[in-house]
């Protein structure tokens, strides 16, 4: 048996460490760049029962200290100030806050390990074993040294072919990096496009409550005056009856407008990570400036930008990545492994009768396997009809998104010229409510053509806050299309 003059080995395992602490370093390094430091802190449910170290969470999540009042003591940053908040402020609150973008940002970070073990399969790998054997009777051979068997074992190996599964391995590492990304993005649009839809909501709220008040108020004085009327005899009662009958419905529209705020206001705190019943503000920024873009360039930058478009690009080039994986089964595999061991009667496995037991080996391995059954040509073509599914997909979603962007701007043009209209409604209209007020007080307009003034009065202002929310909300949902933010044009804000 040949035995080795040297064991180079054992001299180099310090170095060895030292260089897979470096890499593990490194890779911290760079993963932890993916969330920023100045998140806000997320609360995590309490747990009765701390989960086992194994879980995802782990005691970095859910620790000894955990309680319902540790955790109640987690709460979302403080309001800038105490006036109103804007619409920008409201996102930038959002953003610090959201669970949904935090769990996205995660699922980057994640995706950078990912790519590291990719990384991993180019670099060679090294395994010990160590063991200690226990035997009845002694062997004749070890009689006069005991019963009692000690071995190691330091095998490496190193890929130096796999047929291109390592290198598809590393781009499809990529591309989840990636989608990662993009699934950040989206979370972001996502959770920006519903701060928008609660904060307009509020703003639509508060002017329809306002004219159900303005409506009660009317009502009332009309009613003040049909009484007046029918009390001197100069009308009959049935039109204090009619007068009656509008207040209430006034009442019950103001009642459900109120209730409709509170729900706006709390789906607006709730994305703030606030209480839902906190007082809350926002600043009226229900605008019309002019949009800038034609459907034309609308349609050029969804397409170009769209997060979704943009993630099923990223998985028609996953599904040819997976194509190159499978079809590396139909090529042969080279490796070279590097193998030494030792025995002996002593722990530290040489000695004794195994005195001469050391010994090492190195090879180059070449195997094919060229005999499954097909299961490697049915893996490639059903990567195939993956990736053919993964393209279909991509045409679907560029429909959708024109759809989308063709809906949201003809809404918004539609909603644009409402506005201009509806305003000039409602000048009318409460120019004709003031005269026909005036005339049924002398006496020569009826009841009911005073409740139908006011009638057109409150629905020529609802029309009017409904096309201005469709028109912020619609701008909103193009924004979202896009991907990207539309300033109006002369670089007025919102």
């Amino acid at each position: 048996m040949q035995r080795p003059a040297t064991r180079p080995g054992r001299s180099r395992r310090p170095s060895l460490q030292s260089a897979l602490a470096f890499c593990a370093a490194l890779c911290l390094a760079a993963a932890g760049g993916c969330a920023p430091a100045e998140r806000h802190v997320i609360a995590k449910p309490y747990l009765h029962e701390p989960p086992s170290a194994e879980t995802i969470f782990g005691e970095a999540t859910f620790g000894p200290d955990a309680s319902p009042e540790a955790i109640a003591g987690i709460k979302a940053p403080p309001l800038p100030h105490s006036g109103p908040l804007s619409l920008d402020e409201c996102l930038e609150l959002a953003r610090r806050v959201s669970p949904a973008l935090d769990s996205a940002q995660q699922g980057q970070l994640g995706a950078v390990w990912g790519l590291w073990s990719s990384i991993t399969e180019f670099l060679p790998t090294g395994d010990m074993t160590y063991g200690m054997t226990q035997y009845d009777s002694s062997p004749v051979n070890i009689a006069t040294h005991g019963s009692r068997q000690y071995s190691w074992q330091v095998a490496a190996r190193q890929p130096l072919f796999v047929g291109g599964l390592n290198v598809a391995n590393y781009f499809l590492s990529k591309l989840g990096v990636a989608a990662a990304e993009i699934r950040t993005v989206q979370a972001r649009e996502e959770l920006l496009l519903a701060v928008k839809q609660a904060y307009y909501s509020i703003l639509a709220t508060e002017k329809a409550l306002e004219v159900a008040r303005t409506s009660v108020v009317n009502l009332q004085s009309h009613l003040t005056v049909a009484n007046n009327f029918f009390t001197v005899g100069m009308t009959p009662r049935n039109e204090v009856l009619q007068a009656e009958v509008e207040l209430a419905r006034a009442r019950q529209e103001e009642t459900t407008q109120e209730s409709n705020l509170a729900v706006n206001r709390a789906r607006l705190n709730i994305l703030l990570r606030r209480a839902h019943d906190a007082p809350l503000r926002v600043k009226d920024t229900l605008l019309h400036p002019i949009f800038p873009l034609t459907l034309e360039r609308c349609l050029e930058l969804g397409l170009a930008n769209n997060p979704e478009i943009r993630l099923g690009i990223n998985q028609v080039e996953a599904g040819a990545k997976n194509v190159d994986a499978a079809r590396s089964a139909l090529y042969p595999q080279l490796v070279l492994s590097y193998n030494q061991s030792s025995t002996g009667n002593t722990p530290k496995a040489h000695g004794g009768w195994a005195a001469d037991s050391s010994q090492w080996s190195a090879a180059v391995v070449a195997s094919f396997n060229f005999w499954d059954w097909g299961r490697s040509r049915a893996a490639i073509e059903r990567s195939k009809v993956a990736l053919n599914q993964a393209a279909d997909a991509l045409q679907s979603l560029e429909d959708s998104t024109k759809l989308t962007i063709t809906t949201n701007f003809q809404t918004l043009m539609s909603a644009g010229r409402n506005i201009d209209t509806s305003a000039t409604a409602v000048v009318s209209a409460a120019e004709d409510l003031r005269m026909v007020t005036e005339r049924f007080q002398e006496q020569v307009a009826t009841n009911t053509e005073v409740l139908d003034a006011q009638t057109r009065y409150s629905t020529a202002q609802y029309e009017h806050f409904s096309a201005l929310y469709s028109y912020n909300l619609a701008w909103a949902g193009l924004e979202r299309s896009l991907g990207q933010r539309v300033e109006p044009q002369g670089g007025q804000r919102r």
